[in-house]
């Protein structure tokens, strides 16, 4: 098959694929930065931006959309459950974490439900996040009659493969329902964000056209592990403009030359002219994106970032990802730690008219090794709406000097230097 071969090959001419990355994002960013060519600026809020976006990342804002953004499980959960329940035509479910407990036993129960009473129901669950799903909901969504296929599992000889994960999160009701954002099925995201054992995320359900590249997402990682396809109405049928909001559904993959969603982020924050909001659980941006970082608020950009803070799921990563925070506050890059629990969510906002929501983290594993995707937009009332929701959680967060990284602990620097060596794989 086309796509183990380039598994295959992926491992071996990494470096020269990197360094054409580097090379082609450095004569993009160029291009977008108007001091090192004499050019007049290249804002956001010019038009030709989301032309450029839509050809850099191979996918077209679409007008059309109805648009709710959901927080933590308490919103999420209720939501997919009910459009789950609700669905006559057909379920896709694509997801990095599924888990034990409550909610992975009502999910279960929900997409069990529907197989049964004929609905074609499709589960596809990454052997990595997943391994820890208890095999009696294996078993009771199987004998219910829903399709259910892992992503990449470990096999002696194709080892190099499973580095390279999905870490998209897609569920898609009827063709037409499309929910995407950060939530695992586990009881972790239980709640809203109330206490350490119930973590902070953020999702999004969306009607309209770009549904059509969300069922795509699936349906992608869906042919790879078991060279079948979902085609028809029953899962792309003819879709209408509905509401007001414009939307991009991008999704990325090592199998691309480049990473599209490291496009999104990079032009986005090339081309933000007031303020740039981004919320992610990993965040080691590499040194191109720590210079675009680094030049907007020299332009007067106020660039925050909130991340994790003492509530985290990897200490190797939160050590690592502190080490890189120094030249960045140096520059006046404002990072802050959120404080109740694990910050898990993954959003950018960018000048109060363009926001994003998906599976993506600010990290090298996302940009470069995971099958992502993100749910764009390019809508004033998103925007805001996104602007007020990291604002609530900055008020929970607290804010790193440039002082207080200097002065830390020893063993903190030794883990983050550690870190370090095996970055790349992380």
């Amino acid at each position: 098959m086309i796509y183990q071969s380039h598994l295959t090959q992926h491992f071996y001419n990494s470096i020269k694929r990197i360094l054409f990355l580097v090379l082609m994002l450095a004569l993009v960013a160029c291009g977008a930065t108007p001091k090192r060519l004499g050019q007049e600026p290249f804002p956001l809020s010019h038009p030709a931006f989301f032309d450029t976006l839509e050809a850099y990342t191979g996918a077209p804002i679409l007008s059309g959309h109805h648009v709710r953004v959901l927080l933590d499980g308490d919103e999420t959960f209720a939501a997919m459950l009910k459009a789950i329940r609700e669905a006559e035509k057909s379920i896709t479910f694509v997801t990095y974490v599924y888990w034990k407990g409550e909610i992975a036993d009502a999910f279960a129960d929900a997409l069990a439900e529907r197989a049964r009473n004929g609905v074609p129901v499709y589960l596809l669950l990454d052997s990595q996040g997943a391994k820890s799903m208890e095999e009696k909901n294996v078993a009771k969504m199987k004998e219910g009659g829903v399709h259910f296929a892992w992503f990449r599992p470990l096999k002696w000889y194709k080892p190099f493969q499973y580095n390279y994960r999905t870490h998209r999160k897609v569920l898609v009701i009827d063709g037409r329902i499309g929910f995407t954002g950060g939530i695992g099925i586990g009881d972790e995201w239980l709640g809203h964000a109330q206490d350490k054992d119930h973590w902070r995320d953020t999702c999004v359900v969306v009607e309209g056209p770009v549904v059509h590249y969300m069922q795509a997402a699936f349906a992608e990682n869906w042919m790879e592990a078991t060279r079948t396809m979902i085609v028809g109405d029953l899962y792309f049928p003819p879709l209408q403009e509905i509401g007001p909001v414009k939307a991009q559904g991008l999704r990325s993959s090592p199998m691309e030359s480049s990473s599209e969603v490291y496009m999104l982020y990079l032009l986005t924050i090339a081309s933000s002219e007031r303020t740039l909001y981004i919320t992610t659980a990993y965040f080691l941006p590499d040194g191109l994106l720590q210079d675009r970082l680094i030049e907007a608020v020299q332009r007067g950009v106020d660039v925050r970032v909130i991340v994790p803070g003492k509530y985290n799921d990897n200490y190797l990563l939160y050590q690592l990802a502190r080490n890189g925070y120094g030249r960045l506050l140096k520059a006046g890059v404002k990072i802050y730690e959120y404080q109740p629990t694990f910050m898990h969510a993954k959003t950018m906002v960018a000048d109060g008219v363009w926001g994003s929501i998906g599976s993506t983290n600010f990290d090298n594993r996302s940009f470069s090794l995971n099958d992502e995707f993100n749910l764009n937009f390019h809508s004033r009332a998103v925007a805001r709406h996104l602007e007020e929701i990291f604002l609530e959680d900055l008020a929970r967060s607290r804010p790193i000097s440039y002082e207080e990284w200097r002065k830390r602990p020893y063993r903190e620097r030794f883990v983050g230097w550690l870190g370090d060596w095996i970055k790349s794989l992380l």
